[in-house]
């Protein structure tokens, strides 16, 4: 056999020895990783809005959004998410507002911030941008 090959299977064997019997809880998400993650949360609160939108034909402030008693169950207890609130920074904005929790180990920069996902009437349908106060290094790239 060629040495070439013999090294390339030995390669797959290790690599495949290493993904197998690697614990998948010793892996460790990056701190942007884990902003993104958390703010996964908001699509329950997007669909909601967009609903909103499509009965009122308006985007709901906060006021108006407390009156529809919109009951959005998310489990933010393994995420960064202190809270998600909806229509305090404009109409429709979904605020997500992120801590530092024990269970969570981030960098203390990200505490106390919070991305919005701003929803844009664009015909028929809602555009979503986003912006927020973490620095540019935890913000998703469409949010900087």
């Amino acid at each position: 056999m060629n040495k070439t090959l013999i090294i390339l299977i030995l390669a797959v064997i290790v690599l495949s020895w290493n993904f197998v019997f690697t614990d998948s809880k010793k892996i460790e998400l990056t701190d942007p990783a884990k902003v993104l993650k958390s703010l996964s949360l908001a699509i329950k609160y997007k669909k909601a809005v967009n609903e909103y939108w499509q009965a009122k034909g308006s985007l709901p402030e906060t006021e108006e959004w407390q009156e529809t008693e919109q009951d959005i169950e998310v489990d933010i207890s393994r995420s960064l998410v202190k809270n998600i609130v909806v229509g305090t920074d404009g109409a429709g904005v979904i605020s997500v507002y992120f801590i530092n929790k024990d269970t969570i180990k981030v960098e203390k920069e990200i505490d106390g911030g919070k991305i919005m996902l701003i929803p844009k009437i664009k015909g028929e349908r809602l555009i979503w941008t986003c912006k927020g106060t973490l620095q540019k290094e935890y913000l998703p790239s469409k949010c900087q």
